[in-house]
């Protein structure tokens, strides 16, 4: 189970109310990494995951909906717009009836008091132009659930809508569903979005990944969906909560490709593992030296020991001085906080993960 904030327009927002469908913006004319970001931010979805949708021009946060069943892609006319197909989908119920809205200056607040610390901003983001999917964590989601009641004094919560979603019996790959669009070809039946291989190019004699965010995008979606032995590879077993491109400094730029946190006591984490990675870049002492940084002041902010922190490069290769650094951290301190682990794809987009020892 996870929250999200998913952006939509009043328009939009007036059919998904009628029907039971969100949509993320799209017409079929986004680049490919573009439109690549929509299907990995979609993807990040899973069945019962609870949801907010920000109306962003009227600036209020409607709420409480779930997840009903898996994402899929469908670029028929069901939003009736002849400017967007709002393609990237998923059903959702309403779990609470809040009749009252949030303001979004409410929002504003928590961020500046980093009570909502996974987003920076509504209106200004390094990749605003198809970011209408945003995850938080399960802590700052209950923290948006208190706001609603907190407007909803007396409402009946139980008043919740009820709506019914036609069964889609289709699936198709993700790249698949590139392919398609990329040769004018429109999806106009809903199919639910497979994600077991990625796309490639031929790079230095080898495959690599096409584009980064699909290779943390695939990772993301192995971890929550516990798809093609990634937990196990990368030995991210019994996490309790895992986010993609998630804020961690308030006061500088740096966010974490990923970030999965490890849960016994219910009000806090005792251990984090921050991923990075790279498609291509052979990784330097540099890297390891700035994600070591990161780590330290996170830990700080987080009142925690740098020992319950861990950090894991996954890129396509490490330079040898790079590995030798962390052996003799190993061996000089004891001290072992970055995993190292390569990946590479064969030319059908089958993604395997190796361990470097230290």
């Amino acid at each position: 189970m996870a929250y999200h904030i998913c952006f939509s327009n009043p328009a939009a927002w007036e059919e998904s109310y009628d029907s039971g469908v969100y949509g993320n913006v799209g017409t079929g004319n986004d680049n490919l990494k573009v439109f690549w970001g929509k299907l990995v931010d979609l993807l990040a979805l899973k069945k019962n995951d609870y949801v907010y949708f920000y109306i962003k021009q009227e600036s209020y946060l409607s709420g409480l909906y779930r997840v009903k069943d898996r994402p899929y892609y469908c670029d028929n006319d069901l939003f009736n717009d002849p400017n967007e197909f709002y393609p990237f989908r998923f059903n959702f119920e309403e779990v609470l009836h809040f009749e009252n809205k949030v303001p979004i200056n409410e929002l504003a607040r928590l961020i500046e008091t980093d009570r909502l610390s996974s987003i920076s901003t509504f209106e200004r983001d390094r990749n605003a132009g198809f970011r209408g999917i945003r995850q938080i964590t399960n802590e700052e989601g209950e923290t948006i659930k208190s706001l609603f009641y907190k407007y909803n004094p007396k409402g009946d919560t139980n008043r919740v809508k009820i709506f019914n979603h036609p069964q889609i019996n289709q699936e198709l790959e993700a790249s698949a569903i590139v392919e398609s669009i990329s040769n004018g070809r429109r999806i106009r039946t809903p199919k639910y979005i497979k994600f077991n291989n990625i796309p490639v190019i031929r790079f230095g004699g080898r495959y690599i990944v096409s584009y980064e965010n699909i290779l943390q995008g695939y990772i993301y979606y192995c971890i929550r969906h516990n798809k093609n032995g990634v937990i196990d590879d990368l030995k991210l077993n019994n996490f309790t909560q895992a986010l993609m491109e998630v804020r961690i400094l308030k006061a500088q730029q740096f966010r974490a490709d990923l970030l999965v946190l490890y849960q016994i006591d219910k009000n806090r984490p005792h251990f984090f593992s921050l991923i990075e990675t790279k498609k291509k870049t052979e990784i330097t002492i540099s890297h390891l030296s700035q994600l070591i940084g990161y780590m330290k002041t996170y830990a700080s902010a987080k009142d925690v020991s740098f020992n319950s922190l861990e950090g894991i490069y996954i890129s396509i290769d490490f330079e040898d001085e790079t590995i030798e650094y962390l052996q003799n951290r190993k061996n000089v301190e004891n001290e072992n906080p970055i995993r190292l682990i390569r990946y590479s794809v064969n030319e059908r987009g089958k993604v395997s993960f190796e361990e470097i020892q230290i």
